[in-house]
């Protein structure tokens, strides 16, 4: 009985560490938004803008967050492939150039990677866009922040965007069918004309 209650115990310590850790992880005052627009099936335009919305009322003036990384996966490649930012859309709030990340974490990134973000008032926010040969939908775009933060702001580890709007193309075979049908259509129409 004794040995039941110990493991009850530790099992429920070990439940709130645990719901802690979560807590923290799947935590911060960002949220990335994004928008995709087909260029063609393959090449995919994405909008994006990183909003200080304080969704979780953790924000507090002179917090700062860098290593800013979208696309972001624990595994290599990131799902965001062939990624090519909008050089025009440079400097990104204090970052001045796109590069890349690789490890633990793997996507787009903006650098220089040491700068920090400190946005002043809820609601500011940061755009860029840029191209992509992946369509990923709602929940298959994440975010995090790396490399610490200023001023206790919770960083975001593999937190999810969110797709805003989207713009998709039909699909060839698509196109095929309905350019039949208005083939079709006007083949009636003459036919009709003709009786």
């Amino acid at each position: 009985m004794k040995h039941m209650m110990l493991s009850l115990f530790v099992f429920m310590i070990v439940l709130l560490a645990l719901g802690g850790v979560v807590d923290e992880v799947f935590a911060t005052a960002l949220t990335l938004n994004y928008q995709i627009n087909t260029i063609h099936p393959g090449l995919y335009d994405y909008e994006f803008s990183l909003v200080l919305d304080n969704h979780d009322n953790t924000w507090a003036p002179g917090q700062g967050w860098r290593w800013f990384i979208f696309g972001d996966s624990p595994t290599y490649p990131s799902p965001l492939t062939n990624f090519i930012g909008d050089f025009s859309d440079l400097p990104v709030g204090p970052w001045t150039y796109f590069t890349t990340s690789k490890g633990s974490h793997n996507g787009p990134t903006f650098g220089p990677v040491i700068n920090y973000w400190i946005p002043t008032f809820i609601g500011e926010s940061l755009s860029w866009s840029g191209t992509s040969t992946a369509y990923l939908a709602q929940g298959e775009l994440l975010f995090s922040t790396l490399g610490g933060t200023l001023n206790g702001a919770l960083s975001a580890n593999f937190e999810t965007a969110n797709l805003v709007e989207t713009n998709p193309v039909p699909e060839p075979n698509t196109l095929i069918l309905i350019g039949s049908g208005l083939l079709l259509i006007c083949f009636w129409q003459r036919r009709k004309l003709k009786n």
